[in-house]
């Protein structure tokens, strides 16, 4: 009788082992990470969002907006803006706007998800970026030069 149950025992492992094969690798892989630039700065001065959202509508035409609640973790409750977007939206060039107790934090970046970005990318969204930080400037009084480049997930060429 051991002998029989032990047996089944046996037979039942190597019948879930397949599935567990199968669901390895995918428990394993995890979220896909970030890749690309980006800046983030806290400001004293308040943000008229919806200034921002007339200012990059009429520079960029399409733009992607969402307001949301933060989830606890390191960006505030807030507003994010897609203005332009690579390789059809395999990575995005985005501003985000939101409040930090009486500053306003806005993080400028050109981020996908996934494989590095390449690096001819990167030139032609740098431009983008500029060129909507000069219109935040002239028409919503954002100065938003002084921000600090930095590489998310991969090295990035244009910032040397």
């Amino acid at each position: 009788m051991a002998d029989v149950l032990k047996t089944r025992h046996m037979m039942s492992a190597m019948s879930r082992a397949p599935c567990i094969l199968l669901c390895l690798p995918l428990l394993l892989s995890g979220c896909e990470p970030e890749r690309g630039m980006g800046s983030s700065r806290d400001f004293t001065s308040p943000v008229d969002v919806a200034c921002v959202d007339k200012a990059l509508r009429q520079t960029f035409g399409m733009v992607e907006r969402w307001d949301y609640v933060s989830d606890g973790g390191t960006f505030p409750d807030g507003t994010p803006f897609a203005y332009y977007k690579w390789n059809d939206g395999v990575a995005w060039t985005t501003l985000h706007i939101g409040a930090v107790g009486e500053a306003t934090r806005i993080s400028h970046q050109f981020t996908g998800i996934g494989a590095a970005l390449p690096q001819t990318s990167f030139p032609p969204a740098m431009k983008a970026m500029a060129k909507a930080s000069s219109t935040l400037q002239t028409a919503c009084g954002m100065n938003l030069s002084g921000m600090e480049w930095r590489e998310i997930g991969q090295r990035v060429e244009a910032l040397d």
